[in-house]
């Protein structure tokens, strides 16, 4: 009976030990955030450009755990070798750990979260984008004039204007885009371990959002706020992006739900790749249907294809988006995302969050810590 007692005791300490190693929600939200920021500085260099390749990622050969761990010690931030770009940087080759658009429209987020006290809107959205320049520094408001002229249109209609106003439905031509998932991935913060509130939020706000856009940018932070879960992992993510469905998207007469198809399609291609990235990057390639490469559903298959392919591998998943290029910004930042509400703020280097968040601070006056203090604000209470 002694030595049984003994067992369960060691049992419950090792247990106690364990737990006590797991992140926190804090930590898990603060991962959310600035490995999204981190994951738009490391893609933003090369976005568009032609992808420079590592051996693991050229080679015919399968890649094995050790591969694994030595193509993730690659991944970096790196110096920006590009001009200023309404879309992209603000500064003429800027140093690492710059950010792009993908995390400006998140600090016009956190503008409308906290000018609406926590109740944001669409409405509130399209005013704070509208007034983003209002704090931004002298030498950013004319670029941030040509960045706001395609929003713009659709910000102005959506308040009700109609005067330099288009319907949102307009906008990119009407293309179903990323930019919901560029936006609006701190809603799954509000909304920890609740993704159908996380989706309803998503979809309530992304005005910008076109036809499939709506769902797809949804589930993406349905999924985000399953992450944050306590015990959430790659597999509770994926059936959650398959079952959060509010909208009955499911149930649609005559035609079946993209994005289903699309996660389907991810971890298709995540096994028919059989351990080889030249061929996971074929496969991508060939089958993501895509005209522009930041239509709603490429960081959905690029994500989730990755993260099935190394096994959910953290750096590695990072440096293998990296590797396949395209924008890549846009899908790093995803991924950054779902891995620092996966493990927490320790799955990145610290002096990786500590370079993009000064950038932030010296470019934007912005800084994760007050966005945390935001999210402790106005997050769903139980």
């Amino acid at each position: 009976m002694k030595r049984l007692v003994i067992l369960i005791s060691s049992i419950l300490i090792l247990q106690s030990s364990f737990l006590s190693a797991q992140p926190s929600l804090d930590d898990k939200v603060y991962g959310l955030l600035i490995g999204s920021a981190i994951g738009d500085a490391a893609g933003g260099p090369t976005e568009f450009a032609p992808p420079e390749r590592s051996f693991w990622s050229t080679t015919n050969q399968k890649i094995t755990p050790q591969d694994l761990d030595e193509l993730g010690a690659l991944f970096k931030l790196r110096d920006y070798p590009r001009p200023i770009e309404p879309f992209g940087v603000w500064e003429n080759q800027p140093p690492a750990g710059t950010i792009t658009d993908d995390t400006r429209l998140k600090m016009i987020f956190f503008d409308a979260l906290e000018a609406s006290s926590g109740k944001i809107t669409e409405k509130d959205m399209a005013r704070a984008t509208l007034n983003f320049g209002d704090h931004l520094p002298e030498k950013y408001q004319a670029i941030n004039k040509e960045w706001m002229k395609e929003i713009g249109f659709a910000s102005r209609w959506a308040l009700g204007e109609r005067e330099n106003a288009y319907p949102t439905e307009r906008i990119w031509g009407g293309v179903p885009t990323v930019m919901g998932s560029m936006a609006f991935l701190p809603v799954a913060a509000l909304y920890p371990d609740n993704p159908r509130e996380a989706y309803k939020k998503t979809y309530e706000l992304g005005y910008f959002d076109n036809g499939i856009a709506k769902d797809i940018n949804s589930t993406i932070v349905a999924g985000l706020a399953n992450a944050l879960s306590e015990g959430g992992s790659w597999e509770s993510v994926i059936e959650t992006i398959r079952t959060t469905d509010p909208f009955n998207y499911n149930g649609t007469l005559y035609v079946n739900r993209a994005t289903t198809q699309w996660l389907d399609r991810a971890l298709s291609i995540a096994e028919r790749a059989d351990g080889n990235i030249a061929q996971l990057y074929h496969l991508l390639e060939s089958e993501l249907q895509t005209t522009y490469w930041w239509e709603a559903w490429v960081p959905l298959v690029v994500v989730f294809a990755v993260a099935e392919f190394t096994e959910g591998h953290p750096m590695a998943s990072m440096q293998i988006i990296l590797e396949f290029g395209h924008d890549t910004d846009s899908y790093m930042q995803v991924m950054g995302a779902f891995l620092g509400a996966l493990h927490g703020s320790n799955v990145f280097p610290e002096g990786m969050i500590d370079t993009v968040n000064t950038q932030m601070k010296t470019q934007f006056g912005e800084d994760v810590n007050d966005w945390m203090e935001l999210v402790e604000a106005y997050r769903e209470k139980k």
